[in-house]
């Protein structure tokens, strides 16, 4: 490979002359990402194959927060032409999924080609530290602080801010808020990284239990960009999915005809034990967890692009029928096989699971959903300060808001069981980490699996989980998150909560 030597991966001057793809990502740095996206698409339509247009669009779904997408988008481009860009985009995306093998794998070709890029050891010290290696993280920040200390600020800041991240792997967190207060959170430092370090610096307050502290910093992270939820507007939406996905008009719909019982969805709620679950059924030697795997979002989107409410079924999907259908669901179980050629059960837990398990059932028809499901104050609190995309999940900025989501989220799921054959089982968090003896068993007996004793040991995988609760995983099952709520319930008392029992 001889890649060009951009500035910086992901930052490459469009060479379109008719100034398109500038255009594009003017969209996008004006913050009007969905506008940028359908100008994208629309071009690709035409141009399939211009590379520069796919890593635009890889680009777009990162600073989306979907980064399984982008990673879709970026291997297209690098198939086509190996770029720097593209290859950056792709560590990214690997060391979000958590392959972590994978993304330091593409680091090592970008400094070979780029020796002692910054931005590229800087992902490798954040891939690292989120598989919680966090002596070889320290190996890779310190000699990049020294080297950047007083001659460049941006990336001074985001290594203080990772290194906080380590100090607070090492349980020293006191020393981390005091290094974000002296090095990050100063004026001047942009949006998005002084979230991140809000948010980090909650994660430490509530682990010294100075609580108020805690709530402060996640509700000044949660505030930045002003973001916007209407309650009504999203029920409204739920209740436009649910009248449209209806068992009789399903009936209609175009099928993939797939008969594979490998497919496993989690659906539910985020912060809800979905990345448990995923971690248990992935121990199972018979079964594995592919994290969150873009084809079925993809092709979600793909069919509200073409979908024609005035036309009936199947005649409203446009050109998206059984065949487009079928090339999905095989695609899918081609990509899942890649991950785990000999898996009996291949899991799912990508976070809009509850809103496509209609079209689950028209694509894999002997698929079975688990439903995680948690006390919705225990959600709230946990997604409030968790830092989550406020752009494209606003109502985690509110804990009103996550109440309502947590509703609809509920509603959608209880719609699900009435309109489709498919089995749903519900586990409820407390439940799974209070009585691992009833619950563990249970859950792998609904997946059609004999009991496995590896289950009980998850914790011990080398596997890296990227998702917020990525440092807690990999630890043994412990029950002193039920009930969080208490430790904030001043902060609770206003809303009215969905009734959980």
């Amino acid at each position: 490979m001889k890649p060009k030597r951009p500035t910086r991966p992901g930052r490459e001057a469009p060479a379109d002359p008719r100034g398109e793809l500038q255009r594009i990502r003017e969209l996008a740095v004006a913050g009007r990402v969905d506008e940028a996206i359908a100008a994208a698409d629309g071009r690709i339509k035409s141009q399939p194959r211009d590379a520069a247009l796919l890593r635009l669009r890889a680009m777009l779904e990162e600073r989306a927060g979907r980064l399984p997408l982008a990673h879709h988008w970026a291997s297209a481009a690098e198939r086509i032409e190996s770029h720097p860009e593209s290859l950056y985009l792709l560590a990214r995306a690997n060391s979000m999924a958590g392959q972590t093998d994978d993304a330091l794998e593409k680091c090592a070709r970008l400094l070979s080609a780029m020796p002692g890029h910054r931005h590229t050891r800087l992902l490798m010290a954040q891939t690292l530290e989120g598989a919680v290696r966090t002596a070889e993280a320290r190996e890779v920040l310190e000699p990049l602080l020294h080297e950047v200390q007083g001659k460049d600020a941006a990336i001074e800041r985001q290594a203080q801010q990772l290194l906080a991240s380590v100090l607070v792997h090492e349980k020293r967190e006191g020393e981390a808020v005091e290094l974000l207060d002296r090095a990050v959170l100063t004026p001047g430092g942009p949006d998005g990284l002084r979230r991140t370090a809000l948010y980090l610096r909650a994660k430490a307050c509530d682990r010294l239990k100075r609580y108020d502290e805690a709530w402060e910093s996640a509700a000044a992270a949660n505030a930045i960009g002003d973001p916007r939820f209407d309650p009504q507007g999203y029920a409204e939406a739920v209740g436009a999915l649910m009248n449209h996905w209806t068992r009789a008009e399903m009936e209609n719909f175009p099928s993939s005809g797939s008969t594979s019982d490998v497919p496993v969805f989690i659906a539910g709620m985020p912060r809800s034990g979905t990345s448990l679950l995923d971690q248990i059924i992935d121990a199972h030697a018979q079964a594995a967890g592919v994290g969150e795997m873009a084809g079925i979002e993809h092709f979600a989107r793909q069919l509200e692009s073409v979908w024609d409410a005035s036309l009936p079924a199947p005649e409203s999907f446009g050109p998206m029928r059984d065949r487009a259908f079928r090339n999905t669901a095989a695609g899918y179980i081609a990509a899942c096989r890649k991950e785990a050629p000999n898996a009996r059960r291949i899991v799912n837990k990508a976070l809009g699971n509850n809103r496509v398990v209609g079209l689950l059932a028209r694509l894999f028809p002997k698929t079975r959903i688990i439903h995680a499901i948690r006390d919705p104050r225990d959600v709230a609190v946990s997604c409030f300060m968790g830092g989550f995309n406020n752009d494209f999940y606003p109502w985690t900025a509110r804990v009103e808001w996550i109440a309502a989501a947590w509703e609809q989220s509920r509603r959608l799921m209880e719609h699900w069981k009435r309109e489709t054959d498919l089995p749903i089982l519900d586990v409820r968090y407390e439940e799974v980490v209070t009585d691992s003896g009833t619950q563990f068993p249970r859950f792998i007996e609904f997946l059609g699996l004999e009991w496995d004793e590896g289950c009980t040991r998850f914790h011990e995988s080398k596997r890296t989980v990227r998702t917020l609760s990525y440092d807690q995983v990999n630890k043994p099952l412990y029950a002193s998150s039920v009930n969080r709520w208490q430790k904030y319930e001043k902060f609770l008392k206003p809303v009215q909560w969905p009734h959980y029992g």
